[in-house]
């Protein structure tokens, strides 16, 4: 089969993905290895800043990956804090889309034979699709305009950018949400939490990291933002509880009961998750 001959059989689906946290990345990477099971010859082109690594740990499917800013989100300071001043400054020099752009965008799709553009809350995806005419659908659990409206500092100001997101996003051609819906909208489906499956069972993990089957084991995570845990020396007084903390050290460390990892280990995340008790994070998907 030639090149050209193969890339006709394939499903070829561009998706626009926003880089705030990891959280767009893991549920986008779950439906298109969802796709996947329906439609054997599907190839997916990625947009996105979220790192490369983040998608060859998660996707077992035929995908490119290109580094393109679709979205601002909410800059944020650490974790918990947000960046409410850099966000206006960011979003000033980001919208409304640069028009040139989104034509070549949209010129790289069609003559690509794009057949359809999957958007996790990246607005740009759906301005691609509005002017491409490739069919588009919006994934989300919320939209950044109904949150940018809750900050009463930032909606007075930026009123014209929430106008425009919202406009935006309201026409994309099929919308999906997700639960938990932090902001219920005219939807075509919605559906449950939306996850990446674990690769290794629960026993194989707590055996590599050394954690007894008979005792508790917390993920303490920030959904992929750098934080510095002040509060790593108290753990140690829950003698009967482990503690894993992504991103909570450079380098892979156990002091005691708590295991540290840099943010991109040799550990996938969702084995973590499956091999604890307790999950504690913060607000996300």
């Amino acid at each position: 089969m030639t090149e050209g001959s193969e890339k006709a059989d394939q499903l070829r689906i561009a998706c626009f993905i926003s880089p705030h946290g990891f959280g767009h990345a893991a549920r986008a990477s779950a439906v298109m290895e969802a796709l996947i099971a329906y439609c054997q010859h599907c190839h997916f082109t990625i947009f996105t800043t979220v790192p490369p690594r983040f998608f060859e740990d998660s996707l077992s499917v035929s995908y490119s990956y290109f580094h393109l800013k679709t979205d601002i989100g909410l800059v944020q300071r650490s974790a918990f804090a947000e960046d409410l001043d850099q966000t206006l400054k960011s979003l000033d020099g980001f919208l409304p889309f640069d028009a040139s752009a989104v034509s070549e965008l949209s010129h790289s799709l069609v003559q690509d034979g794009c057949h359809l553009i999957l958007c996790d809350i990246a607005p740009l995806g759906i301005a691609v699709g509005n002017h491409s005419g490739i069919p588009t659908i919006l994934i989300e659990n919320f939209t950044w305009d109904s949150i940018y409206a809750g900050y009463p500092t930032l909606a007075t100001v930026m009123d014209h950018h929430i106008d425009y997101l919202r406009q935006i996003f309201a026409t994309a051609d099929h919308r999906i949400q997700t639960e938990p819906v932090c902001f219920r909208h005219h939807s075509d489906l919605i559906v449950g939490p939306v996850s990446r499956k674990f690769k290794s069972d629960r026993m194989e993990i707590r055996r590599k990291l050394g954690i007894p089957l008979t005792q508790k084991a917390v993920l303490i995570s920030t959904g992929g933002i750098p934080e510095r845990y002040r509060f790593i020396d108290r753990l140690a007084t829950f003698r009967d509880v482990w503690f894993i903390l992504p991103g909570g050290s450079q380098s892979f460390e156990i002091k005691d009961n708590v295991i540290l990892f840099p943010h991109h280990s040799d550990f996938y995340h969702p084995d973590l998750v499956n091999t604890c008790d307790v999950v504690i994070g913060k607000a996300g998907y």
